[in-house]
């Protein structure tokens, strides 16, 4: 999700701390100018819900889609200057974050969020958070790069009926350093593809020697975004990087291709809105440290 910039240059904090269970380098991120610090904790969590979605209420109980996990969790509340908004506390944070890899989990703005109040006392438990459902933003995103593996930051901003505006920030080191565990919201798929036009599948999972497999949360997430979204038409490209002659790549980014596309087939998709290509190692952008990749790319 992007929204207009803020413009607002930073004061750089480093939350070392915070990282050095999961990352070999500290993740740097600044703290809003002249905002003032409501609350501030860092602790060690062992049940932290990571929300993947907005709060619904189901037989007379607030239910969320989360991953749950443990770690190192650094917090900071902050109340903004005056004549600041909400979406000026949201792009703040969202900006800096897009300096590193960045994977988008679930992000949400205004009433697609759900109710304010479930936010502020249900999820953050602050009640500073409790503002205007029409004016609220939200996104949870993990940190993609190998020395920041585990790493997942949260970001929600509300305007409050009497005019201040609060911004949660949480980053979780999580214990468990693999990446790509968490599953996208198949809403949130769907903006990726018609913003920037292709997403990464993250469920892949490359082994040794030819050995592929597909984590079946992820295929099921993005099979949902497909099937509501009938209208969507999708290119499934295959990377393989592996030292090997080019037309032995080729034929094995083929393969993973069409093993998703089989997947996706199973849960319900129909196989004339996918097509299948292997690339072999011939695009080497995007690749950092992926053996092989499979690129979701909306077809126009």
């Amino acid at each position: 999700m992007r929204f207009l910039p803020s413009g607002i240059s930073a004061v750089v904090l480093l939350f070392c701390c915070a990282f050095t269970a999961a990352a070999s380098s500290p993740l740097v991120i600044s703290d809003y100018p002249q905002a003032r610090v409501v609350f501030a904790s860092q602790k060690n969590v062992s049940d932290y819900v990571l929300a993947l979605g907005s709060y619904k209420k189901v037989r007379g109980l607030w239910r969320v889609d989360e991953q749950r996990l443990s770690g190192e969790l650094e917090r900071k509340t902050y109340e903004l200057p005056d004549n600041h908004s909400a979406r000026d506390g949201y792009n703040f944070f969202y900006q800096q974050l897009q300096k590193y890899p960045l994977r988008e989990l679930f992000t949400c703005q205004s009433r697609e969020c759900g109710e304010s109040n479930t936010w502020a006392n249900i999820h953050f438990g602050v009640l500073q958070l409790y503002g205007l459902d029409q004016h609220q933003y939200y996104g949870v995103f993990e940190i993609t790069a190998p020395e920041y593996a585990g790493v997942y930051v949260t970001v929600y901003s509300v305007l409050r009926g009497n005019k201040r505006v609060y911004v949660q920030l949480e980053v979780l080191s999580s214990d468990e350093s693999n990446r790509f565990q968490a599953v996208s919201n198949p809403a949130t798929l769907v903006k990726q593809l018609q913003r920037d036009g292709f997403t990464v599948f993250a469920g892949l999972r490359y082994g040794a020697g030819e050995s592929l497999s597909l984590v079946p949360a992820h295929v099921k997430a993005l099979a949902q975004a497909l099937v509501a979204q009938p209208q969507l038409r999708l290119a499934l490209v295959g990377h393989n990087y592996a030292p090997q002659p080019l037309e032995k790549q080729r034929e094995q980014s083929l393969g993973y291709a069409e093993q998703l596309k089989r997947a996706l087939v199973a849960q319900g998709v129909d196989e004339k809105r996918l097509e299948v290509y292997g690339m072999g190692g011939l695009a080497p952008a995007g690749r950092g440290d992926a053996e092989a990749r499979v690129d979701v790319v909306l077809l126009r």
